[in-house]
């Protein structure tokens, strides 16, 4: 018959520490007062429920750790040495937990807000404001990124929402429509198509079209349209970043395709906006957030204000 023997150990593995740290803290709580009863009180459990936990404990390290006589407990010299780290454990995992139960306070009072920049700085400003007025004491902050940064955030936790254009592709969040805006041109000041404000999409093709990255698809639903007329857009370039897209357009390399409360601000830099005739596109703007997310109170109260911003303005 073959011998069984135990497994070794492999050289450098760490044998498992199986000790309960309710009955740690009641033997330091023993150490402590030199009284079983005493640390029953100071625990809220019953005397016959610390001489059970100390039990288990010994039993656990396979040695003697108190000494008890009708009069007093005393420690032995392994429960001294146990007493010694078992204050700086328990001490260390107290303040370790009262740090964890200050950031979730802060947490509840704290509403992270992902958004492209030009949605930051369009949209978010006057609810921000409204909110601060509403709720003081909870602290917004905007993380101004790249679209798919935007939601990477989100994904990572490093966000509580964002407030982005969204299709609704991607099955890991969930979306709320706060706004469909529609889409305009933005052409230099004394560009062709800035005469008469309008342009169809067969006016549009004749210029190299250039838009945000996070396009793609609307880009596609245009180049189709247009090829149904014979035409073909014209290779542009495309950045994540709108304000390279302002360089390219002073720069003359093409016409830029913005919603409409984008292409507002950009008026302010002397640019001429172009309706589109003929065709109908709309950028969808909602609040994203993970699919399985429980949002706080205060996420709450920020996404309802912004919903009502939203369909005010």
């Amino acid at each position: 018959m073959p011998e069984i023997r135990p497994a070794r150990r492999s050289a450098g593995a760490t044998a498992p520490l199986r000790l309960e740290l309710v009955d740690l803290e009641t033997f330091a709580a023993v150490a402590t007062l030199g009284s079983f009863s005493a640390a029953a009180r100071q625990l809220n459990i019953t005397q016959p429920s610390v001489s059970s936990r100390i039990q288990r404990l010994e039993a656990s390290l396979g040695t003697k750790l108190l000494i008890r006589t009708t009069r007093k407990v005393e420690l032995t010299r392994r429960g001294n040495l146990l007493r010694v780290e078992a204050d700086r454990t328990l001490a260390g995992l107290r303040r370790l937990a009262e740090r964890f139960r200050l950031d979730a306070a802060a947490a509840r009072n704290r509403v992270v807000v992902a958004a492209t920049p030009m949605v930051a700085a369009t949209m978010l400003p006057d609810v921000i404001r409204s909110h601060g007025e509403r709720h003081r004491g909870i602290d917004i902050q905007v993380l101004d990124l790249r679209h798919g940064d935007a939601l990477q955030a989100v994904a990572a936790g490093d966000a509580d929402l964002a407030v982005i254009a969204f299709d609704g592709a991607d099955k890991r969040f969930r979306s709320q429509t706060l706004r469909n805006e529609d889409m305009v041109l933005i052409v230099p000041p004394r560009h062709p198509l800035a005469r008469s404000g309008r342009a169809t999409l067969d006016e549009i093709a004749a210029f190299p079209l250039m838009m945000l990255e996070q396009y793609e698809t609307m880009k596609a639903s245009i180049a189709a349209e247009v090829a149904r007329h014979g035409l073909a857009l014209k290779p542009a370039p495309s950045a994540g970043n709108l304000n390279t897209l302002m360089g390219m357009l002073d720069a003359g390399m093409g016409v830029l395709l913005l919603p409409r409360v984008m292409a507002r601000r950009s008026l302010q830099a002397g640019h001429a906006m172009v309706e589109i005739d003929g065709f109908a596109l709309f950028r969808r703007f909602c609040i994203v957030m993970l699919r399985d997310a429980q949002p706080t109170a205060a996420v709450r109260r920020f996404c309802r204000l912004l919903r009502e911003e939203m369909a005010s303005s």
